[in-house]
């Protein structure tokens, strides 16, 4: 039975709330909500309330829209994937490191799973675009943890893998399998899209551009028509895949998405990166930014990830400056919204020859709650408005990290931690207090710990015999310092 008490949040040292297409900052605020939605924000309100919430000083802001997650195997390449390359395909860890080693398991990506909700609903992701293999049990995983989720299954038909370090080979899609996988990703609709009080949502996720041909990316295109189901996929990630793409249909991979419909308002692009003009693609096709703005496709920006392997998106003003939705996501490690806010704003201005103007701490959090919202078509998320969905954050502000205290905005971007996270709560319900998780206790957490290492010290022990060279996980990726 729908518990529909109403709640009200007050003593804060701000609300950041919603009105006339921008987010703004309430000084004192309080909010209001009354089973899943929000009734009120402002100064002080007026009506009859079931439980008040002390925010003790806190700072309250609409929970974090993250859009792109690999949960259920993000975070076993942590300590292994950092410091590494492959020096003849431009130091992308994609192919040797990536898809070059076998993926996990069905119980192993369970165990992964509950780690990374364990992770990511403390750090404030109310809602999380998950993408990965999306069996029964992992979405059910999903919807019983109290998170706000989209959750595609992964359907690409081909890969694309190094065998010998020096070329990449992009094998014959099997495009039985690919429609196959299709098949089973409507049927997770069918089964499971607006299970857990409407919480949970099924998409699409055909992988990588580079690794499925047109007619099956027509195919992806029909189904999310018939379906109403929205379309992430990896592009623009790789010099490897931009070339492929070129050569093999002769134009840029945001043209050849556009030509075969994987384009649009319902479509994450995620990554794309290396467009025409980067310092890693010199090659001179230009009009790939315009086609994402005259199309109204959401570009997913995950700086983190690549940044840590020695690039990033050279200039995230001209996709702001032409249009483009820009959203956020974590995807792989680590799992915090706010480690991909920093990243976003500080590398954008050194790569725009140190303009600290550009990408501001509002632009940032815009991207973060407004724009995910957007992206997937939800005027009732990303935002603290009534009507809204009660999905809200409560950071402690007497730190640290908060004080001196005056732009809380500009600290959450630049030195906030997600530790001092107070309060999480989804659809109305309280997940986190106090800081503590109320769905899982410290014991779980030990189990969490215990389950992810063993998953990664067993996956490490047998990388020798999946490396194209039978190296060990020691030669593929050495040890800092030496371990006697």
């Amino acid at each position: 039975m729908e518990n529909l008490s109403t709640v009200l949040i007050k003593n804060t040292s701000h609300v950041v709330g919603y009105k006339n297409g921008g987010h703004y900052l309430i000084k004192n605020g309080q909010i209001a909500y009354k089973g899943n939605e929000i009734i009120y924000v402002g100064k002080k309100f007026e009506g009859q309330v079931d439980e008040v919430v002390d925010a003790k000083g806190g700072l309250v802001i609409p929970g974090f829209v993250n859009v792109h997650a690999h949960m259920g195997t993000g975070p076993v390449d942590k300590g292994f994937i950092e410091d590494c390359g492959t020096p003849n395909l431009y130091m992308t860890t994609l192919y040797e490191y990536n898809r070059g080693i076998k993926g996990l398991a069905i119980e192993d990506l369970l165990k992964v799973m509950d780690f990374s909700l364990a992770e990511m609903i403390p750090k404030g992701s109310t809602t999380i675009q998950e993408l990965g293999k999306a069996t029964d049990e992992m979405v059910q995983k999903i919807g019983e943890s109290g998170v706000r989720a989209y959750i595609g299954m992964h359907s690409c038909p081909g890969t694309a893998k190094t065998y010998d370090g020096k070329s990449v080979v992009n094998s014959e899609p099997d495009l039985k399998y690919g429609y196959s996988q299709l098949e089973k990703n409507v049927l997770l609709k069918e089964k499971f899209d607006g299970k857990y009080h409407d919480r949970v949502h099924i998409t699409l996720f055909p992988g990588e551009d580079e690794c499925t041909p047109p007619e099956f990316l027509k195919e992806v295109r029909h189904l999310a028509d018939l379906h109403k189901m929205k379309i992430t996929i990896h592009t623009g990630q790789s010099v490897q895949e931009y070339n492929y793409i070129v050569e093999k249909y002769g134009v840029t991979p945001a043209q050849y998405l556009v030509d075969n419909g994987i384009c649009g308002p319902d479509v994450f692009w995620t990554h794309y990166y290396l467009k025409s003009g980067h310092h890693l693609n010199p090659r001179k096709m230009p009009g790939e930014l315009e086609l994402m703005a005259e199309t109204k496709t959401n570009l997913v920006h995950c700086p983190w990830v690549v940044g840590r392997r020695g690039y990033a998106m050279e200039s995230l003003q001209q996709y702001l400056e032409k249009g483009i939705n820009v959203v956020l996501g974590t995807d792989t490690f680590p799992q915090d919204m706010l480690y991909e806010m920093r990243a976003a704003s500080v590398i954008c201005k050194i790569m725009e020859g140190g303009d600290p103007f550009a990408a501001s701490a509002k632009t940032i959090f815009d991207m973060a709650t407004l724009g995910g919202a957007k992206a997937l078509g939800r005027e009732d998320l990303g935002r603290l408005a009534p009507g809204a969905k009660a999905d809200i954050v409560i950071f402690d502000t007497k730190n640290m990290d908060f004080l001196p205290y005056r732009d809380p905005i500009k600290i959450l971007v630049y030195t906030a931690r997600s530790v001092y996270i107070d309060r999480v709560i989804v659809d109305g319900n309280t997940l986190v207090a106090n800081g503590k998780n109320l769905r899982v206790s410290e014991q779980e957490y030990e189990k969490l710990y215990e389950q992810l290492q063993d998953v990664a010290t067993r996956k490490w022990a047998a990388i020798h015999e999946q490396d194209w060279a039978g190296r060990s996980i020691e030669e593929m990726s050495p040890l800092s310092y030496p371990e006697e």
